[in-house]
């Protein structure tokens, strides 16, 4: 089986499964930035997500592993962003099928200031940190049902960031 590399996530290579903003950059219109005395930030143009969203941590292993399941949310979008250290996301798009299919698994490396949100509905697996075991923020809106785990059709893939490891 041949393992899916983790890229580094851009507007352009992650748009079928939502959006990307920059928010340590300089060039992301859909940012607002202020300065002052010693600092700077930037922050969402829109909401970040549709609705009233709670905001939860999930404490993820490392790069390499199997991706065995994935869930989705039909009712809410998801935001992932990082605390200190990059994290891997593993999605599959938004489809009406009953499982996501390993050969549609790609991979893509968050890094702190980038935040994505995954459209509804988007099979994604949890995070994990690109070199070591990571916390990583999310926002959605909860209670919505329940977003049970699904097996990956044709079988597990394994996720790996291009540094040489292999699951």
């Amino acid at each position: 089986m041949i393992p899916v590399v983790a890229r580094p996530v851009t507007a352009e290579n992650f748009a079928r499964y939502g959006k990307v903003y920059d928010l340590a950059g300089d060039a992301d219109p859909d940012v607002i930035r202020t300065k002052g005395d010693g600092w700077d930030d930037g922050f969402t143009r829109t909401p970040l997500i549709d609705g009233s969203g709670h905001l939860g941590m999930t404490r993820g292993g490392s790069a390499p592993w199997s991706c065995t399941a994935m869930e989705r949310h039909p009712l809410t979008e998801e935001a992932l962003f990082c605390a200190a250290e990059p994290i891997v996301l593993a999605v599959a798009p938004a489809s009406d099928a009953d499982a996501p299919d390993h050969n549609d698994i790609e991979a893509f490396i968050i890094v702190p200031g980038q935040t994505v949100v995954m459209y509804k509905n988007v099979w994604h697996d949890a995070c994990r940190g690109a070199t070591r075991a990571t916390p990583y923020y999310w926002m959605a809106v909860c209670g919505l049902g329940e977003s049970p785990w699904i097996a990956v059709t044709g079988g597990p893939r394994q996720i790996r960031i291009n540094d040489g490891t292999a699951a």
